[in-house]
């Protein structure tokens, strides 16, 4: 039993979706198939979002142009039952998404609006390839994703519960494979207790087809996309940066974190917990090896990798009192949990607490959680630049200056990495 996610390129459009046919079909077993969006959509439906509260008809219009998007790939398959069960329902998400957008013009931009709304494009990508298999006469069903995947009642970035999903998958999901029939599901989107539209988050297919995956015990989870696996760096920054072949579970999720983009971070705990591989594959080219990620990939493989993430803030608490009361330091760290505020790196004294932060954050918002016992300094414009690897004890991690980071990626994979400076001087020449 496999789950495949296939990411925004490799959907984006007719020929991308046959490439996808043609992985699932030479795949033996029970296959459940998690699309992202078609490459853009979610950015357009974002912006859409937006335009929405001040200029509705524009709006509307942008809805206009990306249900033509889709209905131009349906144009191309041959099928007659294909399209006649697929254009009505792009239709009836376009006009989801219209209701979405009057909606936001007349009460207001909101969170679950905005759900509702960016939904759309995982409902429409899923349909065209769902009617991709009927066209090339593959069984298959099409399940909304809202009826499987449940959530808390967070918008924007809900939290899956798997008790719920367990529960919806088995019920929806497993009857359908038994019947030998691939599942398509839209990723990123989900329901909330009350039936609410609700999202992931960026990059939440990663972690649909992860959490799907854990509920049915899949024998692997793999992740397609544009590239041929987890590499040893950004390749934009290191252009000798290689494919790792295999990777453990800890520091694929801790490259991630740290801004690795061929996984979402919330991917690897579901496959972790029961210990399921995830392989990272390319779309493009189905019969490279990719990296496999497992609870001992990194053992055997003798690799070392660099990654950064930028737009982060260093925020210093620092006691009122001196010496600071006990439990400062819990203190402080129970107030960013209140104001929803993730930690990247942190470090913890008696009356000093230093932790880095995404730069996003609401400072005022902090500032009023902690006014009572500690003053607050913030420094923004920073990256961290992690290293992993079977030949650290630890993950490496330094935080320095935007303009810093990529030079000292640069660094720490010339010293890391076996050979990377000679493949470097080989792209070079």
């Amino acid at each position: 039993m496999r789950v495949l996610k296939f990411g925004g390129t490799s959907v984006a459009d007719a020929t991308a979706i046959a490439r996808v046919v043609a992985i699932v079909s030479e795949r033996r077993g029970a296959r459940t198939v998690v699309v992202s969006a078609l490459a853009g959509v979610t950015d357009a439906l974002i912006e859409t979002a937006r335009l929405a509260a001040r200029d509705l008809d524009a709006a509307l219009a942008t809805v206009e142009t990306l249900t033509a998007r889709h209905r131009a790939v349906s144009t191309t398959f041959a099928s007659d039952r294909a399209r006649r069960v697929l254009e009505p329902a792009l239709d009836g998400i376009a006009s989801g998404a219209a209701s979405a957008v009057r909606a936001i013009r007349s009460s207001g931009t909101s969170p679950a609006l905005v759900d509702r709304l960016l939904a759309c494009g995982e409902l429409w990508s899923s349909r065209l390839v769902s009617a991709a298999f009927v066209d090339a006469n593959v069984p298959v069903q099409w399940i909304d994703a809202r009826h499987v995947l449940r959530t808390d009642g967070g918008h924007g970035c809900a939290t899956p519960d798997l008790v719920a999903t367990d529960k919806a998958v088995t019920r929806l999901v497993r009857p359908a494979l038994a019947l030998d029939r691939v599942v398509v599901l839209g990723g990123f989107v989900g329901s909330g207790p009350d039936g609410a539209t609700t999202t992931l988050g960026r990059g939440g297919s990663d972690y649909s087809a992860a959490v799907v995956g854990a509920c049915l015990l899949a024998d692997e989870i793999e992740i397609w996309t544009d590239v041929d696996g987890v590499l040893t760096a950004d390749p934009r920054v290191v252009p000798g940066a290689r494919v790792m072949p295999a990777l453990s579970y800890e520091d694929a999720e801790t490259l991630a974190t740290f801004g690795a983009k061929v996984l979402h971070p919330k991917t690897i705990g579901p496959a972790a917990s029961r210990e399921i591989p995830v392989r990272v594959l390319n779309s493009r080219r189905p019969a490279a090896p990719g990296t496999r990620i497992d609870g001992s990939g990194g053992d055997a493989a003798g690799y070392t990798a660099v990654a950064s993430r930028g737009g982060l803030c260093l925020v210093e608490f620092t006691a009122r009192d001196k010496p600071a009361a006990p439990g400062f330091g819990a203190r402080v760290l129970q107030a960013l949990e209140d104001a929803k505020i993730a930690i990247l790196v942190g470090e913890v004294h008696r009356d000093r607490v230093s932790v880095t932060v995404d730069g996003s954050l609401d400072a005022e918002s902090l500032r009023s959680h902690v006014e009572a016992f500690a003053e607050l300094r913030l420094r923004d414009g920073l990256s961290a630049v992690c290293a992993v690897g079977h030949r650290l004890v630890a993950p490496f991690i330094v935080v320095v200056e935007d303009q810093h980071a990529h030079a000292i990626v640069a660094r720490l994979h010339d010293s890391f990495v076996p050979g990377s400076v000679e493949a470097r001087a080989g792209v070079a020449s």
